[in-house]
């Protein structure tokens, strides 16, 4: 026959001591997939912007170029 444990009223169990750094070591856990997606995507955003400044088109660009400086008289 299996040995069944019975709860009394009134007891209640120990509680397990938690220290500051079982806390800490937990919360890294739960966060660390957060913190590396964060970073990953402010380097995605980071390197759009850098694409972005260098491939605005410099004022000298627009300027339309001269075919040459002769004059065609029609007479």
């Amino acid at each position: 026959m299996p040995f069944s444990t019975q709860k009394k009223i009134g007891q209640r169990p120990e509680k397990e001591t938690v220290t500051l750094q079982d806390t800490l070591s937990d919360t890294w856990r739960v966060m660390k997939p957060f913190v590396r997606f964060s970073v990953k995507a402010l380097k995605l955003v980071a390197h759009t912007l850098v694409y972005i400044v260098k491939h605005i088109p410099k004022p000298e660009e627009h300027q339309p170029k001269t075919k040459s400086n002769k004059i065609i008289k029609i007479s």
